[in-house]
């Protein structure tokens, strides 16, 4: 993300000026213990200043930042900075330069980070050198200009400033961060003209690891979003003059979403167009609109609407996220207090924002912590906290189906100025005893707390509730840490994302039934089936991670050891070769290609076997079966560049920047440089590939790898790695495909399979038990159909009939039956679209067969 981005994003709201003020009342307290990084940090510095780093200072420079490291509340980890003393003995010299070049270049705080891990590596690839010990290295030469790292800062961070970017290197992850405390700095200044860069980091590193500032900077940003709707709700023209400030893309994405929409969103949709048109728009004209909208339809569309909820979701799009993130650190402090260590609370449930009535917007947002064991919050006794124009209330609050629904015990505040966040956790340790008493802890709504280890197992064994198909994916789960996202279940067992669905809600349907567990619910009275096996939750790229719920998980641990090991299977050359039908050159041939061009495309007529040759081939060039690091997908005329490489997709926060298959296969390599990855396109002309491809249409080409380009979507930097091989597959007889273009094909060498009635061909389909006098007929048969297609002038060899369509008989069918089964229900149909103007030729081939 650029600089120009990411201070856009910080400074859209008044949030870092309230989290700001929230830090500076909290280094006031006696919480507050971070002093020390400046009485060290500035020893550092002064020692140093003019110290000249060459390979006799360089061991003795190291060793001091080693010993001030502090053990508690270290800089840095105590493996990095052992790690670069290790390196300093062996090699002064170039560490020398390489300090030296950290300290001093004029390139990049990027390109010097990596320059220096790139020697390191090559030192010892096992060296750690992390964004942490970088930080540290520059910070002790100069804290004023450079900011100490954590990793868990930097997370929580983008979180709460809604910066939707991925982990990077470790030099673009700190040069990032960099930016994001320059950032502040700039702009605080302007209040606060003594700040350092140091203060900035305290502020960064307070603000996102303790619960007060996190909770009261949320209080009060959300306390001021309820003034601000409330007063919208009484003068709608004000929301029309802050919907016309937003920025242009926010505008732009929002139109896209209304348009060609009916209707109240239709209304939405012309007010946008105005304002993007003219820059503002007025009530009167407002009010035009809706006139004009209104009189296409019998009944009244205006009947449950105002001003106010027409306009809400245009406003409230670009707040949405934000909201929920502070909810969130809300919800999250509340579950972390001491004294509730011992409950099994729900995590981020529920967290309603001002859009939790239905939609249409209002100047209240409310969360509710509870128990699990419940179908809801409406069944539970709740730690509550609500905030609108009034005030502030929290405490305990019953939901509205518990026994004592409308009972409560709740504090309140006037605003946000009087709202302490130690009252707020004394009040909530004062309910907790009757939070206890009241709670309701056999709900056989939920599985994990009604279900135990014991039955899961015995369960587990049942094989006419889980059967092997289940048990495939539930251990393959289970060996991923017990949680992953669709996409990565898939591609650990070659499958597409899709493909379990229909199987964990019959499963679930088999346990309910075995166990009498009750169906659980969602809030729209919806049973959520996977619900029974998964927990889960959205990451930072929207993608869902399925959870296995703690109990199965346990149980599926205690009978893991007798499923098969997790060892890969071997997949040689000499494998290949037994499988597909090509001799020993070709293949060394076609591996030559693939590994100089890094890019191949398999061309040929139908049932050549391209698809099932580019697995094998990415599996004997691995040596193993590693369903990791193959991906395969299908293009189609409807495929994208967003279902590629990245585009916004709609989610409950609007829209968000979501990854492509792509780009993830990509970003998994960058993390395994070690290891070749193949990326498998099958129909690979039969998607609009300038469209699909976008700018990595240079970066595929062999000699751009490790080459990064700024993304369109994201403005980050991306690079197709060395180590991805793409293999694509090209029918050659699709007449509705046009040519690839030049720019593609010089971009890939392509490799022509041809029709393999060879002798190991005829090995493998005697071995599935047809005869010798089938074999010669299916032998005549296919000589005859190919002379015809080759010599024909408007076909030719690339319409030729391939190997595969007679390469394997089902073991028990009659072999007559299956070559009259595959003539006139394949091979016929086939014909007749080769031959559809010359119906003749068709007939007299067949009947002479």
């Amino acid at each position: 993300m650029s600089y120009e981005l990411l201070k856009k994003q910080m400074l859209k709201d008044t949030y870092i000026d309230i989290s700001f003020r929230k830090y500076l009342q909290f280094k006031e307290s006696d919480t507050y213990d971070e002093s020390y990084k400046i009485d060290i940090l500035s020893r550092l510095n002064d020692f140093l200043k003019g110290q000249d780093i060459n390979e006799f200072t360089v061991l003795d420079i190291v060793k001091k930042l080693q010993k001030e490291n502090p053990s508690s509340g270290s800089f840095v980890h105590w493996s990095n900075m052992a790690d670069l003393v290790k390196y300093a003995e062996e090699r002064p010299h170039e560490v020398a330069m390489l300090l030296n070049q950290l300290i001093y270049s004029s390139l990049s705080v990027e390109e010097r980070i990596e320059l220096f891990r790139e020697k390191g590596k090559a030192y010892n690839p096992s060296i750690s050198l992390g964004a942490p010990l970088f930080a540290y290295l520059l910070a002790a030469f100069d804290y004023r200009k450079y900011p100490l790292y954590k990793q868990e800062v930097f997370t929580d961070l983008k979180k709460s400033y809604a910066i939707e970017m991925k982990l990077g290197t470790v030099g673009n992850n700190y040069e990032t961060y960099l930016q994001m405390c320059e950032i502040a700095l700039e702009h605080l200044k302007n209040s606060y003209p003594d700040l350092t860069m140091l203060d900035i980091q305290d502020f960064f590193f307070c603000s996102t690891q303790y619960n007060q500032i996190k909770v009261e900077s949320a209080v009060e940003y959300l306390y001021g979003l309820a003034k601000e709707l409330s007063k919208f709700m009484k003068q709608p023209e004000l929301m029309l003059e802050a919907i016309s400030k937003l920025d242009s893309d926010t505008l732009h994405l929002l139109r896209e979403q209304y348009r060609n929409t009916e209707k109240i969103n239709l209304i939405k949709f012309m007010v946008l167009d105005r304002i993007i048109e003219f820059g503002s728009i007025s009530i009167a004209e407002l009010e035009e609109i809706k006139n004009d909208v209104k009189a296409k339809y019998d009944t009244n569309i205006l009947q449950s609407w105002n001003n106010f909820t027409i306009l809400f979701q245009l406003y409230y799009a670009n707040k949405k996220q934000k909201v929920q993130e502070e909810q969130r650190k809300i919800h999250e402090a509340i579950r972390q207090l001491e004294p509730f260590k011992d409950l099994d609370l729900v995590e981020d449930k529920v967290l309603n924002g001002f859009n939790w009535n239905q939609n249409f917007g209002c100047s209240e947002c409310w969360l509710a912590v509870y128990e699990k064991g419940h179908t809801s919050h409406r069944t539970a006794p709740q730690f509550f906290l609500s905030i609108d124009e009034k005030g502030i209330r929290y405490g305990l609050l019953y939901g509205d189906q518990h026994p004592k629904r409308g009972q409560a015990n709740l504090s309140f505040e006037s605003s946000s100025d009087s709202f302490r966040y130690e009252n707020f956790c004394e009040k909530m340790v004062e309910v907790l005893e009757a939070f206890k008493e009241d709670n309701l802890t056999t709900d056989r709504s939920d599985p994990d707390s009604f279900i135990s280890v014991e039955t899961w197992i015995e369960l587990l064994q049942n094989d006419s509730i889980f059967g092997k198909k289940d048990l495939v994916y539930l251990h393959k789960m289970y060996e991923l840490g017990g949680e992953a996202t669709a996409t990565q279940l898939a591609a650990a067992l070659g499958k597409h994302s899709a493909s379990f669905n229909s199987q964990v809600v019959q499963l679930a349907k088999r346990v309910m039934e075995a166990t009498g567990t009750a169906p659980v619910k969602r809030e729209d009275g919806t049973i959520c089936y996977w619900c029974v096996l998964f927990g889960g939750e959205y990451d930072e790229n929207r993608h869902f991670i399925w959870r296995l719920k703690p109990n199965l998980k346990e149980a599926i641990s205690s009978l893991h050891a007798d499923q098969p090991s997790g060892v890969l299977e071997s997949y040689t050359k000499e494998d290949f070769l037994r499988q597909v039908f090509i001799d020993e050159k070709q293949y060394d041939t076609i591996k030559g290609l693939l590994q100089y061009k890094k890019n191949i495309i398999l061309q040929g007529p139908p049932g050549v076997g391209k698809t099932f040759l580019a697995k094998r081939l990415a599996y004997s060039l691995m040596g193993v079966k590693d369903e990791n690091r193959v991906e395969m997908v299908q293009f189609h005329q409807n495929y994208a560049y967003e279902d590629f490489v990245m585009g916004f997709r709609p989610d409950e926060h609007g829209f968000s920047l979501q990854y492509g298959i792509f780009y993830d296969f990509c970003q998994r390599a960058l993390e395994n440089p070690n290891k070749d990855y193949y990326f498998i396109i099958d129909e690979i002309n039969r998607g609009n590939l300038a469209k699909i491809f976008g700018e990595l249409f240079m970066l595929i080409e062999h000699d751009k790898r490790d080459e990064f380009v700024t993304m369109g979507y994201s403005k980050d930097k991306f690079t197709v790695p060395s180590n991805v091989y793409i293999i694509g597959t090209m029918n050659t007889a699709d007449r509705s495909l046009a040519q690839l273009e030049v720019a593609l094909r010089r971009r890939f060498a392509f490799v022509t399979l041809k029709p393999a009635f060879n002798e190991k061909w005829k090995r493998a389909v005697q071995a599935s038990g047809v005869s010798d006098q089938m074999l010669a007929r299916i032998l005549s048969a296919v000589e005859r159909i190919n002379n015809e297609i080759v010599n024909d002038f408007q076909l030719g060899s690339g319409y030729a009939i391939g190997h595969s369509f007679f390469t394997a008989k089902p073991k028990h069918m009659d072999e007559n039956t299956w070559f009259e089964s595959i003539l006139t229900f394949e091979i016929t149909p086939l014909l007749e679209e080769y031959f559809f103007d010359r119906p003749d030729i068709v007939r007299e081939l067949i009947e002479g067969i």
